[in-house]
């Protein structure tokens, strides 16, 4: 993997493809990723005259390759917790869904008839 460069000075201006052909310019201002394209001795010069510089990324925390057994009791307590109380929201939920229904579906008490002269 090559290294990637970042603009260094306000603007600068990078030919992208081949540098005996058809190129194109494009400028890149202070602290923009140089495009892909860009000629190798073009890069060493902008590095040369300090207008572009080597772009210093941190190396990613490399991931566990093994686990021990807590840390698999742990992983497996913590998704039965999840599971058990997204369960339980699930039932409440549910619960209170029936009950408005059930309010909704009950017949309205009636009013006694009125009597009649």
């Amino acid at each position: 993997m090559s290294n990637r460069h970042v603009a260094t000075a306000a603007v600068v201006k990078v030919s992208i493809g081949s540098p005996s052909g058809n190129s194109v310019a494009q400028f890149v201002r202070r602290g923009d990723i140089l495009p892909e394209g860009v000629d190798k001795e073009q890069i060493k010069r902008l590095t040369k005259q300090g207008f572009i510089a080597v772009l210093e990324e941190p190396d990613p925390e490399p991931e566990p390759t093994v686990f021990s057994q807590a840390d698999v009791d742990a992983a497996v307590k913590a998704a039965t917790d999840a599971q058990a109380a997204e369960l339980k929201q699930a039932q409440a939920d549910l619960d209170a869904a029936k009950a408005e229904i059930e309010k909704k579906n009950a017949p309205a008490a009636k009013a006694p008839a009125a009597k009649q002269p």
